[in-house]
């Protein structure tokens, strides 16, 4: 469920065990480089797990600015750890190019992973582990080794009613008491995810060299669960929450909003933006805000189901945010395509209750819906969990169908916006077989759910027209 432009021309490497073996050493060893020296690896995924990649362009450029570094400090492998081809570990396949095949492929790997991610079910979600994520995470291109990260805050612990902040070398550098109970105790040692739920980001958001530190609190009390941006010192640059109430239909939403995401992206000209995604306190309204570095509004859509991806990119040469959310309108999947300063509006709707009455003016400039299929449609609603651009101009799509057990669903989108390629899951084969043996489901799969796998709606700017649709693989 990204955050990055995956456009895999260059070649994407998927895991630990291909990026080892790009590089030829051992997984615990590019794993380490990871931390200590800013690997340019990426991650996306939801609650509980998470995905890895890299792409082979940007390992090369680092390897070459890195090398020299490496062996000087003793970043080699250790004596004892074989490279990659020789390590005990079946040696993966690298992604082969093409439109034709390449998808069905891929999509094979973020199943595997997939596999891993949902196997942990409703485990919390947090984590950050160390700043040499951070920069790996949210980076563009490579660049030249980082001085010391001594002073910088690396690494925190949540508990009680604190946060504590470390820096790389495990040194404290302050407490942050927030005077609200927390309701349980997590660190940076002890989770991970790369999706936007982490608990706490260490980014420096400003360029000034310095590191910030993102908090979202996961207070007991919902009017507590704000955003704290704070100094590298401790000390507090903003606290952020919406205010005010927004009307979808007939009915009126109203405060607490609720820190639900946190984003940070870095767009084709390398400008760096802080993305913040708030929740009603029980309801399906979601508001996505780009922040300024000191917590003021710059930009703000709103959403008739919840916001959980962002991403900046470019489409048919022009630089765009992607905004992944579900639809309560169509108990569907939505994707928002958005000129980087023109995220604005709210989320066209069908029915009036679902349709903002006092948002901005404005919305996306591209809007698609992804179906529910059947078995989702038993216990939830299809959510777009990851978009990314390849080869320039097709836009690929996970859609998570029905939760932790649902399965996946794959589209990609021509440069017209056009459906090119469909796809279901085996994890969603798999759940049909369940509920059909438990009786919940009337059919064995088959046509049928391929027929569910249309239409694709799009927003032509008066009404949702339907796609045609194409031949599903499995």
């Amino acid at each position: 469920m990204s955050i990055i432009s995956l456009d895999t021309e260059p070649g994407r490497l998927s895991g630990w065990k291909e990026i080892a073996l790009h590089l030829g050493k051992g997984t615990r060893t590019v794993q380490r480089w990871e931390k200590l020296y800013g690997l340019p690896v990426h991650r996306i995924g939801r609650e509980g797990g998470e995905i890895v990649f890299a792409f082979r362009d940007e390992i090369d450029r680092w390897m070459a600015a890195t090398e020299g570094q490496l062996k000087g400090n003793g970043g080699e492998a250790p004596e004892g750890e074989p490279p990659a081809s020789s390590a005990g570990e079946p040696a993966a396949t690298p992604p082969e190019g093409g439109a034709s095949g390449d998808g069905t492929r891929r999509a094979d790997r973020h199943l595997a992973g997939r596999r891993r991610v949902l196997a942990i079910g409703a485990a919390a979600v947090v984590g950050f582990v160390a700043l040499g994520w951070v920069f790996g995470r949210f980076s563009g291109p490579p660049r030249a080794p980082r001085p010391s990260t001594a002073g910088q805050p690396a690494a925190w612990r949540m508990a009680n009613e604190s946060l504590t902040v470390f820096d790389s070398s495990g040194a404290t550098l302050f407490e942050h008491p927030f005077g609200f109970a927390l309701p349980s105790s997590t660190s940076s040692d002890t989770v991970r995810a790369g999706d936007g739920s982490l608990p706490v980001l260490i980014a420096d958001i400003d360029g000034d060299g310095r590191n910030e530190v993102l908090v979202k609190a996961n207070a007991t009390e919902r009017a507590n669960r704000r955003l704290y941006c704070l100094e590298a010192d401790g000390r507090t640059r903003f606290v952020h929450q919406p205010t005010g109430t927004r009307r979808f239909g007939d009915d009126e939403y109203a405060e607490p909003w609720v820190i639900h995401r946190v984003f940070l992206t870095r767009g084709p000209s390398g400008s760096r933006r802080l993305w913040v995604v708030f929740t009603h306190n029980l309801w399906f309204p979601s508001v996505l805000q780009e922040l300024d570095p000191h917590g003021a509004v710059r930009q703000e859509y709103w959403s008739d189901g919840f916001i959980e991806l962002v991403a900046e990119t470019s489409w048919n040469g022009r630089p765009v945010v992607l905004v992944g959310a579900a639809n309560n309108d169509f108990r569907a999947a939505s994707l928002a395509v958005f000129p980087p300063d023109g995220v604005t509006g709210s989320a066209p709707a069908a029915r009036p209750a679902y349709a903002c009455r006092n948002c901005a003016a404005g919305g996306p400039g591209e809007f698609f819906l992804f179906p529910s299929l059947c078995a989702t449609r038993r216990t939830g609603q299809a959510g777009l969990l990851e978009a990314w651009v390849e080869h320039g101009d097709r836009i690929r799509v996970t859609v998570m169908q029905g939760g932790a057990e649902g399965g996946a669903t794959y589209y990609t989108l021509g440069p017209d916006g056009s459906v090119l390629a469909g796809e279901i899951s085996r994890e969603f084969q798999a759940q049909h077989a369940r509920l059909e043996r438990q009786g919940l489901l009337d059919h064995p799969f088959g046509l049928i759910d391929d027929r569910e796998m249309f239409p694709v709606r799009r927003w032509n700017g008066r009404r949702f027209e339907e796609l045609p649709g194409v031949k599903v693989d499995h």
